[in-house]
């Protein structure tokens, strides 16, 4: 089954690119708009073995990298407090999903305002697009331990570690990992996002140069680019999650 979704999908991928390659060779699309893939594979290869465009693109690295390390345990550990205390999740959970529906990027002035356009204000903007998505995951990690199961353990003399190591922490991880999979998604869209309004620096900032300059080959390779390495850090996450889910299985049956 799974050799069969494999080749499904590869197939689809075949598919698309060809339509795409098919559809600006044969002027279905204007090729100024959509270049052909054969183009935008030659211009990425291009970009890839330029030091300056490397530069950027470490830049960019290490900002989503930065607001992952401080936003992922920070709400990690807002999710599990408003898990565990029902009167604060009852005050804040409303408030976080109110949150969580309004779109970030409409906020982004405010944060070029306080912060200015440098390193502070990218990794602020990528944690706060990190902080609610996980804390919600993590609200729902928490509520997903069996109570029984944790009265049983208390009433038998478990100490709380035990209780966290032995029943929370096999029941939460897999939920848990969903929310830091998404959460990773949705920061190197604020990152992004954010060197694509104001920024000196970054592959956000190329990004936005080349579409105003008409440049669709290195828009197009590095829409590509950006893309492919999101879809590896959302596979790599996921097969993580899968592995995570068998481990709790194995606990359950133990």
């Amino acid at each position: 089954m799974r050799r069969n979704v494999l080749v499904g999908q590869l197939l689809f991928a075949v598919a698309f690119l060809g339509l795409w390659e098919l559809a600006s060779r044969m002027c279905w699309v204007d090729p100024a708009d959509l270049p052909p893939v054969t183009i935008v594979v030659a211009t990425l290869v291009d970009l890839l073995g330029n030091p300056k465009f490397l530069d950027e693109c470490g830049v960019t690295l290490v900002r989503v990298l930065v607001a992952f390390a401080i936003g992922a345990p920070l709400a990690v550990s807002i999710g599990f407090l408003l898990g565990e205390k029902i009167h604060l999740g009852e005050i804040f959970n409303p408030v976080i999903h109110f949150i969580l529906g309004v779109p970030q990027s409409i906020f982004l002035p405010v944060f070029i305002l306080v912060f200015g356009i440098e390193f502070l204000q990218k990794v602020v903007f990528g944690i706060t697009h990190i902080l609610f998505v996980v804390i919600v995951n993590t609200v729902a990690a928490v509520h997903a331990v069996p109570k029984p199961l944790v009265l049983a353990a208390r009433s038998f003399g478990a100490s709380p570690l035990q209780i966290y190591l032995r029943i929370y922490l096999p029941a939460m991880l897999p939920i848990v990992v969903t929310g830091l999979r998404l959460g990773m998604i949705f920061n190197i869209l604020g990152v992004i996002l954010a060197e694509m309004y104001g920024a000196r620096t970054g592959i956000g900032l190329l990004l936005f140069r080349w579409g105003e300059e008409y440049r669709t080959p290195e828009l197009m390779a590095g829409i590509v680019l950006i893309s492919v390495v999101t879809i590896m850090l959302n596979e790599i996450m996921r097969i993580w999650e899968h592995r995570l889910g068998r481990w709790q299985t194995a606990m359950d049956a133990r």
